[in-house]
């Protein structure tokens, strides 16, 4: 029986545990780690337990195998949708780390290693400059994966290359901010590329625009280092550091993979529109609109800040206020504005604003919901590990029902945030290590897991409000 096959328990009634006379010589210690995965096995029959809980209340059963049970309940998928990736497409990202690897090692080769300034000796001390990142994307099967890995590298790779010409005096300022000025050039004729937001099917052409938007947003932010090379600052010389020069080096080339990705995900949406598409570019301005004016009607993070600054209970010494404060950050600390002004790097990017401002929307009715959900007041001293499993449960049912109802992969774009969420609940369970009391991070999970809901709860409504006003 899998975990979604057992019977459903009216477990939400926020009945207090109870321990019968069975579990008078269970463990009962808040240190997980003082039962092995064989004990706990042991204790709750097997791996089948995880279905069978449904069976019975978590509540009844001692905390170490809930918190093992809520580690081990399935999560929603990591990558809720995305873009496939041609194996064509990884390895070229691959081709190119191996020559940037081959160039960082032709230039270190060269390299008097007594004439390294300090601040440069970790950048040239690899023998393999791409930091192994190269042998794991060569050696990935999953196209995803050797893309990432070969971006990662990029990183390493472009920083010893940097490095090295800065060492060799063969660093040269105008260049670096030549090659700035084409990055956010090429960015920018990739963004007027999709300027029209054309649309055959918006649930799938929006979520692909939000891709090709997403890696422009890092294209652009990673050639920022144009601007300590430009004007003035190239004959003063204050900025023309061995430190700046390998940054530059190595996101210059991960901005150029970023632009790659981007064109990518661009001749993938192009390819999929009919001869009947139409310009949806008004749609999503009224959609942002409409986003925008329902979260002004929440308080913002510095008034929910300064609430729990002033309130007596609200400390993080207790549950009530670890919950509280919890909560600030995961619903309210993400700007949803930042970064798109006409200086900023997601200057223009209308479907990846829409996107933010919707799971800024989904957060702060989070909180609402979490707050109601939780059961903590002022004078708890603790939190049941039960809890925290239920909420978990009802999270990923919750979860796969919605996706089951918005099966499309804009749904999936908007559904990535309480996917993340739930993995993260997870987390803060699996690697307790006793910094806080266990009861903090049973509330810390907790907190994640019914926001995650509630934002699942909430999604139709807002996917509704992008796709077709619908």
């Amino acid at each position: 029986m899998s975990p979604d096959d057992a019977p459903p328990v009216d477990d939400d009634s926020g009945v207090a545990r109870a321990h019968g006379d069975a579990d008078a010589d269970a463990p009962r210690s808040d240190d997980r780690s003082s039962l092995s995965r064989r004990q706990l096995l042991g204790l709750v029959g097997g791996a089948g337990a995880v279905g069978g809980i449904g069976w019975v209340r978590p509540t009844w059963l001692p905390d170490p195998i809930t918190d093992w049970l809520t580690t081990v309940y399935p999560n929603p998928p990591a990558h809720v949708w995305r873009p496939a990736v041609s194996d064509a497409h990884a390895d070229e990202a691959v081709a190119r780390l191996e020559r940037t690897v081959e160039r960082a090692q032709t230039l270190k080769k060269r390299v008097d290693v007594d004439s390294v300034p300090r601040e440069l000796e970790f950048s040239l001390d690899h023998g393999d400059p791409s930091g192994g990142w190269l042998e794991s994307a060569r050696s990935a099967s999953d196209a995803h994966e050797r893309l990432r890995y070969a971006t990662v590298g990029l990183s390493f790779a472009g920083e010893a290359v940097g490095a090295a010409k800065f060492v060799l005096d063969e660093a040269d300022p105008e260049r670096l901010a030549d090659r700035g000025r084409a990055i956010q050039s090429s960015a920018e004729a990739v963004l007027d590329s999709v300027g029209d937001y054309a649309v055959s099917d918006p649930s799938r052409d929006l979520a692909y625009l939000y891709f090709v938007e997403r890696d422009l947003a890092f294209a652009r932010f990673e050639s920022r280092y144009r601007k300590r090379f430009d004007g003035e600052t190239t004959t003063a010389g204050d900025d023309f550091t061995g430190g700046a020069v390998a940054d530059a080096h190595a996101t210059y080339l991960q901005a150029e993979q970023r632009l790659a990705n981007a064109r990518y995900y661009r001749d993938r949406y192009r390819a999929g529109l009919g001869d009947e598409a139409r310009s949806y570019a008004d749609a999503l301005d009224s959609a942002l609109t409409t986003l925008t004016e329902s979260i002004a009607t929440f308080p913002t993070a510095s008034e929910v800040r300064d609430r729990l600054s002033d309130e007596h209970d609200s400390d993080r010494q207790t549950p009530y206020g670890a919950a509280r404060w919890e909560l600030l950050s995961i619903c309210f600390d993400s700007d949803y504005r930042l970064n798109y002004g006409p200086e900023g790097h997601r200057h223009g990017h209308t479907v990846q604003r829409v996107v933010e401002a919707a799971v800024a929307l989904l957060g702060r009715r989070g909180r609402e919901f979490a707050l109601d959900e939780l059961g903590v007041s002022p004078g708890d001293t603790g939190y049941d590990s039960g809890r925290t499993f239920r909420a978990k449960r009802r999270a990923v049912r919750r979860f796969r029902s919605v996706r089951d109802e918005y099966d499309s992969p804009f749904a999936g774009v908007l559904a990535q945030d309480a996917a993340n969420l739930i993995h993260a609940g997870e987390v803060a369970i699996e690697f307790a290590d006793g910094t806080f009391p266990m009861w903090r991070n049973r509330v810390d999970a907790t907190t994640y897991y019914l926001v995650g809901e509630s934002e699942m709860r909430e999604l139709g409504e807002v996917y509704g409000t992008i796709v077709d006003g619908s």
